[in-house]
């Protein structure tokens, strides 16, 4: 068994090792929900976190597991995009399929009352592709955006009692970021030089992302519980990024320089969130979560500085015109429910609903996080000791337009617009060794 644990944290390394993370997430820069189950009920999970990838949700919840559990997860996130800017000129942007992975190990014992448990969880990110845009300068150029955010989870949780327990995770991960704007693009302006545009490309600006994970647990009657959640704002680096300064059109330089680039001003929201779950009949289970994100505090003004040039010459450093994001803190509210057809097949369908944190007067194509309503099905079959599950997400368009005439804040011209919306499919399989793993009580209500 040992031989087995080991091959298997081996493989998930190795997984996360090669698989980008990227994505055009759906609540703000996070993901409505981790693992097939929770993304087919719509992202709820508070409340109801009996599963291995509960430690990437409410950690308490991995204290109702016993024995060894495994779970191997994939989503894969398809986002449609379109962006018009004040020329006029419509472009879709470039279809890709972000891979996201999840794989976690939780060890439980009836004789303990601790549990703990470790995972590798891809906790979400942004993306988006726009080629041949006509720019004010007269050029036909790109934008592309890139952020990548994956975890390692050591969680351990404690039963109070049989119907309580509390849980902490610990979020030690890995990010960074990646960007071109107009990189084929040099204008310098002979009457005004502060006015002049030189084209930027930035690759992988990153470093150490942490946080940290509190969760609570409790059953107050056999067919009710409750869970909440507080997850501490994720203290981030972004640094030492390859950037390269298209300077070809400035009279002095000439050419391109490349540079070290570093981000600041750029992380993950805190949150908190609460969630109830109920059964109202022997094969129901309905739960309901609400979430804040706070990214009023996480997202404000982004700043990238280009230093250590490689050309003599060159400005020794370049901090580059702020990126006034100015996002809003965002409620979500997520309703799902279970329906068990028999002993092997459950189904399961959910809604979720996340306000949109982007501002219409900061709204970029740079950074398209504006979906809100989402639909999401799916279903979990038992296959002798495995659980195979599937769960698939619709995130309705969302169309949004930035009207401000400010350059230094909207340097795409007013009346810009947005079009974002995605599918998401996820895959997961999840096992147990020794026990299988609890499931929702079913007694009569009591008295």
């Amino acid at each position: 068994m040992r031989r087995t644990r080991g091959r298997t944290l081996t493989l998930a390394a190795m997984l996360l090792a090669i698989v980008p993370a990227a994505a055009t997430a759906t609540n703000g820069m996070y993901m409505t929900g981790y693992g097939a189950e929770t993304m087919g009920r719509g992202g709820v999970n508070l409340a109801i976190s009996d599963r291995t990838l509960a430690l990437n949700f409410n950690p308490a919840g991995i204290s109702q597991l016993q024995g060894n559990h495994f779970s191997v997860n994939l989503s894969l996130l398809a986002p449609s995009l379109a962006y018009q800017n004040s020329l006029n000129r419509s472009i879709d942007g470039e279809d890709k399929i972000f891979p996201l992975p999840a794989i976690a190990y939780v060890r439980g014992s009836k004789d303990s009352p601790w549990t703990w448990g470790i995972g590798f969880v891809a906790q979400g990110g942004m993306g988006a592709t726009f080629e041949q845009e006509s720019t004010f300068f007269g050029t036909v150029d790109e934008t592309y955006t890139e952020v990548r955010f994956m975890t390692v989870n050591p969680t351990v949780a404690y039963s109070i009692s049989e119907d309580m327990a509390v849980g902490l995770a610990l979020n030690l991960g890995y990010a960074d970021a990646s960007f071109r704007l107009f990189p084929d693009t040099s204008f310098f302006n002979t009457a005004a030089p502060e006015q002049s545009f030189f084209g930027v490309n930035l690759k992988q600006a990153g470093g150490l992302q942490t946080n940290a994970r509190l969760g609570w647990w409790w059953r107050p009657r056999p067919r009710f519980s409750v869970g909440l959640v507080y997850q501490t704002e994720t203290e981030s680096q972004y640094e030492d990024g390859d950037l390269w300064i298209n300077f070809s059109d400035h009279p002095l330089i000439g050419q391109t320089v490349r540079y070290q680039g570093d981000i600041d001003g750029f992380t993950f929201a805190s949150q908190a969130g609460v969630g109830i779950a109920f059964s109202p009949a022997d094969r129901w289970m309905v739960g309901v979560d609400l979430k804040r994100y706070f990214w009023d505090d996480a997202i404000d003004s982004i700043t990238v500085t280009a230093h250590s040039p490689d050309l003599e010459g060159a400005p020794p450093t370049v901090t580059l015109p702020q990126f006034i994001f100015d996002w809003e803190d965002q409620w979500v509210v997520a309703l799902g429910a279970d329906y068990r057809v028999n002993d092997l097949l459950t189904v399961r369908g959910g809604v979720n609903y996340g306000e949109n944190p982007v501002p219409d007067a900061t709204l970029t194509p740079l950074f398209p996080a504006n979906v809100e309503r989402h639909v999401a099905l799916g279903f979990s079959y038992l296959f002798g000791n495995k659980l195979l599950e599937f769960g698939l997400e619709r995130a309705f368009a969302a169309d949004q337009v930035n009207n401000n005439t400010d350059p230094a804040v909207n340097p795409f011209g007013p009346a810009s617009r947005v079009e974002h919306g995605q599918w998401t499919a996820s895959f997961g399989v999840s096992w147990a060794l020794d026990r299988r793993a609890a499931r929702q009580p079913e007694p009569e209500w009591e008295d």
